[in-house]
């Protein structure tokens, strides 16, 4: 557990874990993260030492983000999951979903209660809305390096 791909691995999973998702999600993104190519669910259980249902699970969760994909090979009725080359957009699109709830709560709250109140929530409001007004234009910028990173 001190070599530095398994001390990541585990870092990562912490990390998910304060983000309130399941450790074994982020344990099994570090892993893909510095695996390349496609990775059965029995291959990923037995690497990460946890059960298959346990991967199945998670690795649901994080095709439904958006942040894995799945799948096939000719002639294995088995899925495989990969995080694919390029997929930061994905991890950028996941945050914009987390910022536009919390922005769309604040503003709905604050129509509903007291003008006081209200206040605070809209000062929040006003803030994810900040963090929000560039997000579509920091994605297509990274995605204007990353071509230009490859083509160079």
């Amino acid at each position: 557990m001190h070599d530095p791909e398994t001390h990541f691995i585990e870092q990562l999973g912490l990390v998910a874990e304060e983000d309130g998702m399941p450790r074994i999600a982020g344990r099994m993104l570090g892993y893909l993260m510095l695996h390349a190519g496609t990775h059965s669910l029995d291959a990923l259980a037995e690497v990460l030492q946890v059960s298959k249902a346990s991967v199945s699970t998670n690795a649901r969760l994080l095709e439904r983000m958006g942040l894995i994909v799945r799948t096939s090979l000719p002639g294995d009725r088995r899925d495989f999951y990969e995080l694919p080359d390029g997929q930061w957009g994905g991890f950028f699109a996941v945050v914009k979903r987390k910022l536009e709830r919390m922005q769309g709560l604040l503003g709905v709250a604050a129509a509903q209660v007291s003008p006081a109140k209200a206040r605070r929530l809209e000062e929040a409001r006003r803030f994810y809305a900040f963090l929000l007004e560039d997000l579509d234009g920091k994605i297509c910028r990274w995605r204007e390096r990353r071509r230009g990173d490859s083509e160079g």
